[in-house]
């Protein structure tokens, strides 16, 4: 999973407050958004990473209308692709949070349980089956969650690679491999120290003359 960027920008401008415009959006398309299911959203917002301002009715229509401006014959019907994006994450976050091995920090587990309860239990702000814009109150909560879960999603997709790998050199099925956090703290440190030992004498196999065995969980 590719942790670093998103391919596709949500089109979302979190601090063009419109306090006083006279005629704040509340409607995108036939969708009436309602006040009090934006708070829901910005209540989960605000559990996850408190340095967030609130969102407003107009900021979220307004995305949403740009989204829609951007529809084709051929993507009227599908999501779009920010929110796509986003969305596969959220399916990431699902599965490290399952991930008993993994033994995910206490904080993020909070974070990341705030935002699936919230994808789960709340519709009524955009109903999930809605043409193009279906999930992006979803895909909104998980760009402001990104900051505070970059760092565990990092390392969680690390994982993931290193234990595939020893679990190969093992001769094991990844299913039925057990590896635990601390076996990817062990397997980092000496993946690190086989490639200082690979600059230094000039290898560019990755897996070079150098006993695999290192990388082995005992």
């Amino acid at each position: 999973m590719n942790v670093h960027e998103y391919r596709t920008d949500l089109p979302l401008v979190w601090y063009q407050l419109e306090w006083h415009a006279p005629h704040r959006r509340n409607r995108l398309g036939d969708i009436g958004l309602s006040e009090s299911a934006v708070d829901v959203l910005n209540e989960a917002i605000y559990r996850i990473d408190d340095g967030y301002r609130s969102l407003t009715t107009d900021q979220i229509a307004s995305c949403g209308r740009r989204l829609l401006d951007g529809e084709t014959v051929y993507t009227a019907r599908m999501p779009a692709a920010c929110i796509l994006e986003r969305f596969k994450t959220i399916g990431f976050l699902d599965m490290m949070v399952k991930d008993g091995d993994w033994r995910i920090e206490d904080l993020a587990a909070y974070k990341v349980q705030v935002l699936l309860d919230y994808v789960k239990l709340h519709e009524e702000l955009i109903p999930h089956d809605t043409p193009r814009v279906g999930h992006l109150d979803d895909a909104i909560l998980m760009e402001a969650s990104w900051k505070s879960l970059r760092e565990e999603i990092a390392s969680y997709a690390d994982y993931r690679r290193l234990r595939k790998l020893e679990a190969d050199l093992q001769g094991k099925p990844v299913q039925a491999f057990r590896y635990f956090r601390d076996n990817w703290l062990e397997s980092r440190e000496a993946e690190k120290a086989l490639l200082r030992h690979q600059r230094e004498v000039g290898l560019s196999s990755y897996l070079s003359a150098v006993d695999v065995r290192i990388f082995r969980v005992h």
